[in-house]
């Protein structure tokens, strides 16, 4: 098996000046472009990698703190030359309390020995982390050694298909970080069910404006393209957030074969670009737009199409996908070429675990396929309670193993045991139990939510995703900002509370919209809206990874402004500005 370490060299070796990243500044005529080759990869890598040898032994862990940018490639892979462990992780902004308190967790886990990041955040961080005793170097400073050999002198670490190769840290989207153990085998399982699955062509082009610590701007992008000597075109996420027509316009100008970005990012690119615009772009060979990370919305992907199509975007080239960390990122998604499959389903049957294709007499919920479950993994849909395997057309949770599945959680064999060690009724497994709910239709798996986000009312299943979707269709002020959909206790049943992110100058307009709300979202999910509540913008608490922390949220709203008093829920609109500041840091 051949390790991401050795492909590195290797490529290194035999096409130094083959461009492995593209950095790209965030506005055109803002700076030049910041260009990674092969050989300087390499070549700094090995600097690293001296430097990480000469003061801690194999298997380290390192704490990798990077703004956007190419630099982070040579801090992961000067890990990998040293054979001790990279730990991905964001860099917090300067003075920001609940970013140093997430980092402080992640620390707290992984334990490592020291953390590298750029010369330009050596100062503050070495400030701000010297609670933690850790020592903070800067890869394009001085790493420390004066005696570097170079690639010509260097080793490849000893590593086995089970030695882990990095820690990813799961978003927190529903708990705490955990850092899956991602092994050598595992990353080379998953990068190359991705190549398969998608058609890839040796050397691949690639683009992401996704954190280089989330999954899939680390897997998905900058590791495919170094592991199959292609190329990776990066941007920041503030750089496509204000002006996601540069994002589209990398993947012209950079012939990108690949991108992946999740949902809420096509859904901008169609309210932020226009038609005019869009036609300035030449998006032909694009040939696969990963669509994953949080519900795929149809509407999105048909709106996207309209938009694009006259730009070139081929008919099949969006493609639904599943992942998460625990498996490096990929499970399922759409084969390169194949269009993508979605159905309407009866919303009554799907309140009572049943998926069933709507006969156009009821409510109905649009959902589309995350793909076709590939070979290697073993999938089963199971009913979580009594873990019974579902036969197809039912909703359970979605259980796996295979390859790809990480080695479990760093340093915490209870949860691993819980979560990497799911049994069936009849004794089979292990299985990687996802908490994720899905439905099985032949080949294809739909997902329909989280386990434990699920809203129940009166014994009907309620999907968070579907409301916080249709609100925004309710008023045109509702079509910007996050929500969250929750559900609370009172009176001993459950309500449904929305939070949305609003501007908060017009207290009349509010009022109107959360009247809208209340009352086109109960009649969207037949269940009474017992609370609205609207939010200045940022005040929906999102992961690392963009996701919405509706436990999270659900959390702030019972305990920063209602107290324990749930008996009386009136108003029905009930307008916050802001949530404690204390509060919303962490």
């Amino acid at each position: 098996m051949k390790t991401l370490t050795a492909a590195i060299h290797e490529h290194a070796t035999a096409a130094p000046a083959d461009e492995a990243a593209i950095y790209v500044p965030d506005r055109p005529g803002s700076g030049t472009e910041t260009v990674l080759t092969y050989g300087e990869l390499d070549l700094r890598a090995c600097a690293v990698a001296e430097g990480l040898r000469e003061r801690y032994p194999a298997a380290t862990r390192v704490l990798l703190l990077y703004p956007a940018g190419t630099e982070f490639l040579v801090g992961f892979t000067g890990c990998l030359y040293a054979g001790m462990l990279p730990v991905p992780a964001p860099l917090p902004a300067a003075n920001n309390a609940g970013q140093l308190a997430r980092l402080d967790r992640i620390i707290a886990v992984a334990e490592p020995s020291a953390v590298l990041t750029d010369a330009a955040h050596l100062d503050r961080l070495t400030g701000e982390l010297a609670h933690t005793g850790l020592a903070v170097a800067a890869t394009d400073g001085d790493t420390g050694s004066d005696t570097h050999g170079g690639p010509a002198d260097w080793q490849p670490p000893e590593a086995t298909p089970e030695t882990p190769a990095f820690l990813q840290f799961t978003s927190g989207s529903t708990t705490d970080p955990k850092g899956v153990v991602i092994s050598h085998a595992n990353l080379e399982s998953n990068l190359a069910l991705m190549k398969k699955t998608f058609a890839l062509p040796e050397h691949p082009r690639l683009a992401s404006w996704l954190p280089h610590y989330h999954d899939m701007g680390l897997i998905v992008v900058l590791l495919m393209a170094l592991r199959y000597g292609g190329r990776a075109s990066i941007m920041s996420p503030t750089g496509f957030l204000r002006d996601p027509f540069r994002w589209l316009e990398i993947i012209d100008k950079h012939g990108v074969h690949l991108s992946p970005a999740p949902n809420f990012a096509y859904d901008l690119c169609v309210r932020r670009v226009d038609a005019d615009r869009a036609r300035e772009l030449d998006l032909s060979r694009w040939r696969v737009a990963i669509n994953g990370a949080e519900p795929v919305q149809r509407a999105t992907m048909a709106a996207f199409q309209e938009r694009f199509g006259p730009a070139g975007l081929g008919a099949h080239v969006q493609c639904p996908c599943y992942g998460m960390a625990e498996v490096g990122v990929f499970i399922t998604g759409t084969p390169a070429g194949t269009p993508a499959t979605g159905l309407e389903v009866a919303a009554e049957a799907l309140e009572r675990n049943e998926f069933v294709p709507s006969a156009g007499n009821g409510p109905v919920r649009s959902l589309m396929s995350s793909g076709v479950t590939p070979p290697g993994f073993g999938t089963l849909v199971v009913d979580p309670d009594t873990r019974e395997p579902l036969p197809d057309g039912r909703i359970g949770e979605i259980w796996l193993r295979g390859p790809s599945v990480g080695l479990g959680y760093w340093q915490d064999p209870e949860t691993t045991a819980a979560t990497f060690g799911g049994r069936t009724a009849d004794g089979r497994g292990p299985y990687l139990r996802t908490g994720d709910l899905g439905v099985l239709t032949g080949d294809r798996l739909y997902l329909t939510g989280r386990l434990k986000e699920l809203i129940i009312i009166h014994g009907r299943n309620l999907y968070p995703h579907d409301l916080e979707h249709h609100l925004r269709s309710l008023h045109p002020a509702l079509a910007d900002g996050l929500t969250a959909a929750f559900a609370v206790p009172c009176q001993g049943t459950e309500r449904i509370v929305v939070v949305h992110e609003a501007k908060a100058g017009d207290r009349e307009l509010l009022a109107e919209l959360g009247t809208a709300v209340k009352a086109g979202l109960s009649a969207f999910a037949d269940a009474s809206v017992a609370n609205v509540a609207f939010v200045g913008r940022g005040g929906i608490r999102r992961s690392t990874s963009g996701k919405i922390r509706r436990r999270y949220m659900r959390q702030l709203f019972m305990t920063a402004e209602l107290g324990a008093h749930w008996e009386d829920l009136e108003p029905a609109v009930r307008i916050l500005y802001r949530i404690r500041a204390e509060q919303t840091a962490r």
